[in-house]
Order: C-alpha cells, then sequence, then structure tokens
C-alpha cells in the first residue's frame, strides 16, 4: 500500500469503516488506466475515456455551476474517476456531499492515485459504495425544502446507462418515500394527534385487530383497490365471491357496491373527512379497520364492528401504544391503506394474498376505477407540452365528489390543488411488461415497500392480478380467474371480539404525561426570557456584539436540549412540536452570517417556535382533561 492509499482508508475509516476494510482487501479486477492528455490527467476504463479531454476540470466546474448551492442543499455525486468533480463540490458544497461509487475497480484505483484525504474528513462529506447506505444519508440530511441533487460525468452514465436508468428511478422512490414521511411530519402530526385523543372514547370499544389474528387462518384474500384494472376484475370478483375474504380500500368500496360486492373488511386511514367515500353505503355487515388518528367523522358510520390497526411506523401510535400499553410490532404500514390492508389479510393468518386493481400506475389514461372518487382522473399525453398531464374529465364532479365542503369555491380550490400536487409528482415506473409507464411519486414510492413486505412476509403466497401495472417483485403476476382457480368455497367466521382496556392504566399515563408538559414549558419560559433580552439588545445596540451572540447560543442550546434530549424522552412534546422543528431547523442551517438582519430574523423564529409549542402544549392539556374528565370517572 502506497501512502497516499493509506492516509485515504485513514480518513475513510471515520466515516465508513465497512467501505475502507473492504477496499484494503480489494484485488481490483480491472484497473483503469491513467493517461496524460492536453496537460491533464484522466483515467482510461473499459476503452473509454472517463473526463472531458480538453478540460476535465472545467468540466467538474460547470457541471458543478448548475447545481442549486445552500445550506441545506444535498449533492450526491455518482461515479468517482480521477476526483475532479468530487473535489470540485468538496471544496464549493455548502450543504450535504454524498460520493456514491459502486464500482470498486475505480474507488480503488483512484485512492491510490490522488489524495482526497482532506476531502474524506469534511463534517459535510460522505462516501460510499451502496446505494443504501447513500439513501441513509440522504434521508439524514432531507427536509421539507430540499431533494437530492445527482452529478455525474456524462462518461460515466454511457458506461452504465441502463444501471444510471434504475439508480435515477431508485432515487425517485427514496425521495418519494422521505418527501411522505416529513410531508407527514410537517403537516399531519399535530392534527393527527388531536385526532388521536378526540378519539380515545371510541378507541376503548375499538379492539386492536391483533385480538382477532388468524381468524382466517390458511383461508384466501383478495385485498381492492381503486386502480383502473378493478373494472377488469368486476365479473370475476362476482362469480368468486363465496371463495375469499374481501378486504378493500376506502376509494374503491362504492365500485364493489354499485356491482353488488359487499366487503368483508373496509379499511380507511385517511386523517381528512373522508366520508365521502362511504356516503349512502349500508356497512353494519362490514368490519372497519382503521387507525387511532383517522378523522372521528368515519367512526359515525355503523359497522359491524370497528378494529384498530396501530401502525408501528407511526410515532402517533406510538404515543398511543405506551399510554395503553399494546405491542404494536405486527402492524407494518407504509402510508398506503391498501398496504395497511395486505397486512390485515397477514395477520387474520391468509395464506393467500391477492391483489386487485393495484396498478400504481395509469393504465390507458385512467387514473383510478369509474366508479370511485377519483373516477374523473384521466392522463395524457400532451404533444404541445411534450409531457403526460393529469386532468378532470368532468371538473365539477371531481370536485364535489374529493371535498367534504358544500361550498363550490372551497370544493374548485380543493381540485385545484389535488390536480396540481398530481401533476409535479409525475414519476415513471418498470411496468409488469418491462415498459416505463406514468404514475405519481407517492404510488412510485409504494412500489418498493409491497416488494419488500412480500420478502419479510415470505409465508403467504402473494399475487398481482394487474398485469399492466407497475411491477411489484415478490408477487407473481396472475389473472384473477388464475388466481383464484384451486381456491374453495370457505365458511367464514363470525367475528365477535370483546376485548376490553385497561382503563385505569390509560387513565394514569395520561396524567403522566400532561405532568411531563410542565418541564416543557419550563424550557420555554426560560428561552422566551432571554430572547427577550436579544430583543431589547438589539433595539438599543442597533447592531450585534459578543454580548448578544452569548445570548444566542444560550437559547440556542435551550432550543437543542428541548427537541434533542427532552423531546426523546417526551413522545407528547415531540409530537405537538414537531412541523415547528422542521422549520427551525431549516431556518438555522441557512444562517451564514450573524449580521444584524440575520440575528433579528433568527431570533423572531426561535420565538415563534416557543409560541407555537406553548400553545400546543395549552390546547392539547385542554383536550387530555376533557376526556379525563367526561370518559374515566369510573375506574375499570
Amino acid at each position: 500500500m502506497n501512502n497516499i492509499f493509506l492516509k485515504n482508508l485513514n480518513a475513510l475509516n471515520s466515516k465508513n469503516s465497512a467501505l475502507a476494510n473492504k477496499l484494503k482487501l480489494y484485488i481490483p479486477v480491472e484497473i483503469p488506466e491513467l493517461v496524460r492528455q492536453n496537460n491533464s490527467y484522466n483515467l482510461k476504463y473499459k476503452e473509454k475515456l472517463i473526463h472531458n479531454e480538453q478540460n476535465p476540470l472545467g468540466e467538474a466546474q460547470e457541471i458543478f455551476a448548475m447545481t442549486t448551492n445552500e445550506p441545506v442543499s444535498i449533492h450526491l455525486i455518482y461515479g468517482l474517476g480521477l476526483g475532479y468533480l468530487f473535489q470540485v463540490v468538496c471544496s464549493k458544497s455548502l450543504g450535504t456531499v454524498i460520493l456514491y461509487e459502486p464500482d470498486l475497480n475505480i474507488l480503488w484505483t483512484s485512492f491510490n492515485l490522488v489524495d482526497f484525504s482532506n476531502d474524506i474528513i469534511k463534517n459535510n462529506v460522505f462516501i460510499t459504495d451502496t446505494l443504501n447506505d447513500a439513501s441513509t444519508e440522504i434521508y439524514k440530511k432531507s427536509n421539507t425544502f430540499n431533494t437530492p441533487q445527482l452529478l455525474s460525468l456524462p462518461s460515466v452514465r454511457a458506461f452504465d446507462e441502463e444501471g444510471f436508468e434504475s439508480l435515477v428511478q431508485k432515487l425517485q422512490e427514496i425521495v418519494g418515500a422521505y418527501s411522505l414521511d416529513l410531508k407527514f411530519t410537517k403537516e399531519k402530526f399535530y392534527p393527527s394527534l388531536k385526532m388521536l385523543l378526540t378519539n380515545i372514547p371510541n378507541l376503548l370499544n375499538e379492539p386492536p385487530l391483533i385480538k382477532i389474528q388468524d381468524t382466517y387462518k390458511d383461508k384466501t384474500a383478495i385485498v381492492v383497490s381503486a386502480g383502473p384494472t378493478l373494472d377488469r376484475n368486476i365479473e370475476t370478483l362476482k362469480k368468486n365471491r363465496d371463495k375469499y375474504v374481501l378486504f378493500t380500500v376506502g376509494t374503491a368500496v362504492k365500485t364493489l357496491y354499485k356491482n353488488g360486492i359487499k366487503p368483508d373488511f373496509l379499511c380507511i386511514i385517511e386523517t381528512y373527512n373522508s366520508t365521502k367515500q362511504i356516503e349512502g353505503l349500508d356497512l353494519s355487515d362490514v368490519y372497519f379497520v382503521t387507525e387511532p388518528y383517522t378523522c372521528p367523522e368515519l367512526r359515525a358510520f355503523k359497522y359491524k364492528q370497528i378494529f384498530s390497526h396501530i401502525s408501528a411506523n407511526s410515532p402517533i401510535n406510538h404515543f398511543w401504544a405506551e399510554i395503553c400499553q399494546e405491542n404494536i410490532e405486527e402492524y407494518w404500514s407504509k402510508g398506503t391503506v391498501s398496504y395497511t390492508a395486505l397486512n390485515c389479510a397477514r395477520i387474520l393468518g391468509c395464506s393467500k394474498i391477492i391483489l386487485v386493481g393495484q396498478d400504481l400506475a395509469y393504465i390507458e389514461g385512467q387514473c383510478y376505477s369509474k366508479d370511485s372518487a377519483y373516477k374523473d382522473l384521466c392522463c395524457k399525453y400532451n404533444n404541445s407540452t411534450n409531457r403526460w398531464e393529469i386532468t378532470a374529465m368532468d371538473f365539477d364532479r371531481f370536485a364535489e365528489a374529493i371535498s367534504p365542503s358544500n361550498d363550490k369555491n372551497t370544493q374548485y380550490d380543493t381540485a385545484k390543488r389535488r390536480l396540481e400536487r398530481l401533476n409535479n409528482s409525475l414519476y415513471y415506473v418498470k411496468g409488469i411488461n418491462g415498459d416505463m409507464i406514468p404514475t405519481e411519486s407517492v404510488y412510485a414510492a409504494f412500489v418498493k415497500p409491497l416488494s419488500e413486505f412480500a420478502k419479510h412476509f415470505s409465508g403467504p403466497r402473494y399475487i398481482n392480478t394487474s398485469l399492466v401495472g407497475a411491477q411489484i417483485d415478490g408477487f407473481e403476476n396472475l389473472s384473477l380467474d388464475e388466481a383464484l382457480s384451486d381456491t374453495e368455497i370457505i365458511n367464514k367466521e363470525n367475528i365477535n371480539c370483546n376485548y376490553i382496556y385497561n382503563k385505569k392504566l390509560i387513565k394514569t399515563n395520561l396524567e403522566i404525561s400532561l405532568n411531563s408538559l410542565k418541564e416543557a414549558e419550563t424550557y420555554i419560559e426560560n428561552g422566551k426570557n432571554i430572547l427577550k433580552n436579544i430583543t431589547n439588545n438589539l433595539k438599543r445596540k442597533k447592531n450585534v456584539d459578543e454580548d448578544i451572540l452569548k445570548l444566542l447560543k444560550k437559547v440556542s442550546l435551550i432550543y437543542l436540549e428541548l427537541t434533542g434530549n427532552f423531546s426523546d424522552k417526551n413522545k407528547l412534546f415531540d409530537l405537538i412540536s414537531a412541523a415547528g422543528k422542521i422549520d427551525l431547523d431549516y431556518e438555522m442551517k441557512m444562517m451564514r452570517t450573524f449580521d444584524f438582519p440575520n440575528v433579528s430574523r433568527i431570533t423572531k423564529k426561535i420565538s415563534e417556535y416557543f409560541t407555537k409549542s406553548e400553545q400546543g402544549i395549552s390546547e392539547i392539556t385542554n383536550i387530555i382533561k376533557g376526556i379525563l374528565n367526561e370518559n374515566f370517572n369510573t375506574e375499570s
């Protein structure tokens, strides 16, 4: 090993010891050739030059110049070569630098030729040879204000065009997944928390689904979604209705009822008022499965019984699980109700699980089943703009279908926002036939979780009947007739679960949570007092001096303690303040200088965070006190 290689390995060892050890033991299969031309060095690999022949450094600088460069930027570099692009980005990036080089031949060669040690040890730099590691780093650095920017040399992409396209697709899936998580955190955490607390009187009478585990052991289940191919399978669903347990999502249930098909289980997990999905239906013989935090209006309908699916990936549910001391590790969910329905079928013991209408793509211009709430949406290629676009064939009908409001203007605004979001998030996924088909980012993000579900829970047989939609690995692609060909008539159980929660325990834990919020108020009060001193000093001095900077550091430490150690121990406060934390973290990362305007602005932002957190504490405290007074006067 030469000195350059050792220096690079030592630097890398502190960031990615697994890769450092891998390189230390690696024996190259094909060593790229170092060539000198036009006073610059280049690498020749697989009979091709990696860098620009005339000006490799200029090529790298030009690529970086086209990127957005802010403290929250994520610069993902695909391919190292001799490191021109990597070193340019490392020297100039204000954000995070992630180098993804899957070819160890190139990584090993360049580490022997170029000293990258000063770049590698920078706090904002990470190097990996696996996409999983790269995606983990992306997730750590992501927020609602940034998306990763992929930087690569044209020649690197040319080495493996198919692999590059696959990388782009996987990055879209990764970004879609973390965007969903962050969007939910920022927009839904606090409203969902309020809904969960409001639902507690109902939740006391909604047994966890696990209490009826294996009720349909070794039976066949069909999970119906509202994709376009649902319409093609209606007749087969009807003629075989006595051979399977039927789970449906809310957007597909009216299609089923219109065709005389009644589901056994209805799954809805929306936090918004989605009652229009089920208005006018007789659900008295249907079991309803929902999340603890779904909107209270959904619980007003008459069902055979309501069961609680307490998704383990939701921090909201972890709070409820702590309160009622329920084990929720069996409740897998990924933000899509179809995934929840799939998991319900697994929990109930079904040995064959068949997906119907799970297209995860826009099929032949159609977005949803013709009788679903979104039936008026269509996806067509616009030749004038050279892009796919989603429109509503009957805008008035679409607006009325998706909005719970009776006000036309509100309906129109809701519909317009929905169309804008859909068109801004158009993606492409690999279809069952191998072609790339249009979809939206949310659906693209669901493909991988469904595949991972089938891989992790390998017991049941999984079948997808779409045949024209997205390819879901781990699922057999069969027609519904083929999938049901060996299925026999089943006798369904009449479920009557009498599980009772421990109300005394729940009451005690709610009271403990209330008391813990008082400590948060102490932090906030101390922070607000320091902010008052900063504001007064700024008004008086009209500039930022050492005293003000010391005060700013003090209040920043209070904020970091409140959102760090304290929030880690206190789920209730974490849920109350999560959205504000995302925004304030972004503002802090964007601070470049501590001059008067910037300090004034960040002081105001911290003050807003404290105020909103304080308001949230007050509101949640009143809700919990009301629940305790009205529902826990008698202990059981």
